[in-house]
């Protein structure tokens, strides 16, 4: 996916967008013709990571860290075995769980699913594969809200469904501005049908402020 080239840039962003868009569209549908399909968030994100892949291909890699430490006594180091990381010099366009030190959050935290452009840098850190939020295209969160038969406007209560959307679009807002963003929530429930319209209404606002898509699907009854 080259994203090189002032005179191609324009249609080859045009490209990856409705790549996106259209991945999306397609897994809302599968899942409404059969959630059973998806057991959790995961596998919502690996039905739109391999159409990504399939329809965009691979990015190119230009440097590759390994940052693994020594072992002790006489068995091989810990490099020996991740080594062959330097030598990778394509990946995938789009890899599901990503985050690092250089992400501006927790590093323990990680954005569901992330898609990058060529020229990326991977790190290995104590076996652990770290990406650089600078070469992120677009960034995806799945909520997949199972046994909640409701969402009620409790953005101060840190146990609730509504924070725990919220808090995905708040992590989404904290990359590079010229990343795209998404936030898609799932339900087994018609989860807005008690709205007053506060619940969507504030989420959407949110969304808005944090420079994210925010899309509901959820079950449409006949």
């Amino acid at each position: 996916m080259k994203l090189s080239g002032k005179k191609n840039q324009s249609h080859v962003k045009a490209s990856w967008e409705t790549a996106v868009k259209t991945a999306l569209d397609r897994t809302e549908q599968a899942f409404r013709e059969n959630s059973a399909n998806f057991s959790d968030e995961r596998a919502l994100a690996e039905d739109v990571r391999t159409q990504l892949v399939d329809s965009l291909g691979t990015v190119e890699v230009a440097q590759v860290i390994v940052e693994d430490g020594q072992a002790r006594g006489t068995i091989p180091d810990h490099e020996e075995y991740t080594a062959r990381y330097r030598d990778v010099t394509e990946i995938d366009c789009a890899h599901c769980e990503i985050g690092g030190q250089k992400f501006p959050f927790s590093h323990i935290e990680r954005i569901d699913l992330g898609l990058f452009e060529d020229g990326v840098t991977i790190t290995l850190e104590g076996g652990t594969q770290e990406f650089d939020p600078s070469d992120l295209l677009a960034a995806i969160e799945f909520k997949y809200v199972k046994n909640i038969n409701y969402l009620r406007y409790r953005p101060d209560n840190q146990q609730s469904k509504y924070r725990d959307i919220a808090e995905d679009i708040e992590r989404l807002g904290k990359l590079p501005n010229e990343t795209k963003r998404w936030c898609v929530v799932f339900g087994n429930y018609g989860l807005l049908r008690r709205d007053d319209g506060q619940v969507q209404k504030s989420l959407n606002e949110l969304a808005a402020e944090n420079g994210v898509s925010l899309r509901f699907v959820l079950p449409e009854l006949n």
